[in-house]
Formats: C-alpha cells, structure tokens, sequence
C-alpha cells in the first residue's frame, strides 16, 4: 500500500505539469541560460586578461563550469520539451556522452 492507503500501480509514474507551469520552467530555464553566458563572457574575458598569470586556472575552471551548467540547462529543456511533445525537441540537444567527445577532440 502506498501513502494513501492504495495497492500499488503498475502504471509508469510521472509528474503532470499544468501549460502554465511549462512555460514558467521555460522562462526559467531561460533566464538560468542568460545568466550563465554572463559568467561565462566574463570568465573568458578575465582568462584573457590573467593568461600565463597565477590565478588563470581558476578564471578557465569558471569558463569551464559556465560551459557545463548551459549544456545542462540546454538538456533540460529538451527533456521538458520532448516530455510535453513539442517539435523543436526533437534531435535539439545531442547525447552528453557525444558533446563530452566533441570536447576532448578540440585541441
């Protein structure tokens, strides 16, 4: 029995969002990739500024993390896309495993 006293499902679970709260995800996630190519603009900028220096490392594991956390928000909003059906989902964001190759190939 589960919390409300009912048999178990066998049904696949999942979570129903109202269109309203679709879009309020989108606008967020939005915003999120907004903020993130504001950190990744000026961790490149300071890389450029501290190159050879001391502290370059830390401004490039900024640029770094930036570049992680928008492919993250990027994958996000293809699987809240493709949950809800709508076309640009489909082939938008490509397999992580096939980004983190493309990422080790660049020199």
């Amino acid at each position: 029995m589960n919390a409300n006293g009912a048999a178990p499902s066998n049904e696949p679970q999942g979570i129903w969002l109202s269109d309203q709260s679709v879009r309020q995800m989108r606008s967020q996630l939005h915003e999120l990739a907004n903020t993130l190519t504001g950190v990744m603009i000026a961790g490149g900028l300071l890389t450029q500024f501290l190159e050879g220096g001391s502290l370059a490392g830390y401004a490039a594991d900024v640029c770094e993390a930036s570049e992680r956390g928008s492919l993250l928000v990027c994958e996000l909003r293809g699987h809240l896309l493709a949950a809800c059906g709508e076309a640009e989902a489909i082939g938008a964001v490509p397999p992580r495993a096939q980004r983190e190759d493309k990422r080790a190939a660049e020199p």
